[in-house]
């Protein structure tokens, strides 16, 4: 078959590039089709530079890596605007409006939804009220061409559940997966230090885990970046807190392995950083709502806490500060075993063929 795969963008390397790269190694001659690519990012150029990428006519624009995300007008019509005539299947890669794409009757095209946009249905619980006319506008289209999906996936039963809610599609589950082969024989040791990996926006809640952790005088890096960046910075200034910006992926792994546990204080679409931390044999600390009920076992790879306040996460942390020694290594790493690279080959694999050949 003539595939194509289409990512909402590639400026950053993160989680969903990750399973971007997998679907590549799962169909190796399909093309990309992206509204931008940034070609001097070394993470996605060593990942998708020998890949052929198009890219929409907002590539073209001056300044776009400035202006990307004040151009989210302009995306669905990008999308809209890739000719898909020449292909019998496209793999849609979204967590925006890569669904937009428009294909003619004989090709067939499966989304793979990791969640329907956040900011749009407000499931991140963070408002923009500056923007809200402009939402109204724009939620419409986006029930409009999710119906232009033949065939939905989701990325967890959190994400099917969101898809039905929003859309009214049905879909199937293939999680994503951990790449195992990153934490093989790595030394893990306990640096006493609690850690945060997230893109820093208000609606991952880091606030909380910074002033939990400074109030009960823990020592917290913070690993990430994003337009919260100052404010935690002035709020843990002279604190036991450590910021580190992005780093290299040698550099990321060892100081997962050396984390007390790690902190997941905002809603999840799934949780990926807390299989990686699982893989190493560390446990979570992670707010009890979103993807992160299917990737935690509550008393066994982690500890909930039940409030997005700073009072319910200090009291989780009080909790496990107390226990005499944590012994679930094994435990936490079998359970990212649940969610290997192999399994989502074959998985994601057996559910294209299941849409393309029983409906």
């Amino acid at each position: 078959m003539r595939v194509a795969i289409v990512h909402d963008d590639l400026v950053q390397w993160g989680g969903a590039e990750r399973v971007l790269e997998g679907i590549c190694e799962i169909y190796p001659d399909a093309p990309i089709f992206s509204s931008v690519f940034d070609k001097d990012n070394k993470d996605l150029k060593k990942r998708f530079g020998n890949k052929k990428v198009y890219t929409s006519f907002l590539q073209r624009i001056p300044g776009w890596k400035s202006l990307y995300k004040a151009m989210l007008p302009l995306y669905p019509i990008a999308f809209e605007q890739f000719d898909f005539s020449e292909y019998d299947l496209v793999i849609s890669h979204t967590t925006r409006f890569a669904k937009s794409i428009i294909t003619k009757p004989k090709t067939v095209h499966i989304c793979y939804c990791h969640t329907p946009p956040r900011f749009l249905w407000n499931f991140s619980g963070q408002s923009y009220p500056m923007l809200e006319f402009f939402f109204k506008k724009l939620k419409p289209y986006d029930k409009i061409s999710a119906q232009r999906v033949d065939y939905f996936i989701a990325g967890s039963e959190n994400a099917k559940r969101r898809i039905k809610k929003v859309y009214g599609n049905d879909s199937k589950v293939v999680y994503p997966f951990v790449d195992l082969k990153r934490f093989e024989n790595i030394e893990t040791f306990d640096g006493g230090y609690y850690l945060v990996i997230s893109r820093l926006n208000k609606y991952k809640r880091i606030d909380l885990a910074l002033e939990a952790c400074i109030k009960l005088e823990l020592p917290l890096k913070i690993i990430g970046i994003g337009p919260e960046s100052e404010g935690l910075r002035v709020k843990g200034k002279g604190e036991r807190v450590e910021f580190l910006r992005e780093l290299d992926d040698e550099m990321l792994v060892q100081i997962m392995a050396g984390c007390r546990a790690l902190i997941i204080p905002g809603i999840e679409d799934f949780g990926m950083t807390s299989l990686e931390v699982q893989a190493l044999g560390k446990p979570v600390i992670a707010y009890k709502e979103g993807g992160v009920l299917e990737t935690v076992q509550e008393g066994k790879t982690g500890f909930f806490f039940d409030y997005p306040t700073v009072d319910s996460l200090i009291k989780t942390l009080d909790f496990f500060n107390d226990l005499h020694r944590w012994n679930n290594a094994k435990i936490c790493q079998e359970n990212a075993k649940r969610f290997s690279k192999d399994l989502f080959f074959t998985n994601f694999k057996q559910t294209v063929e299941h849409l393309l050949y029983t409906n």
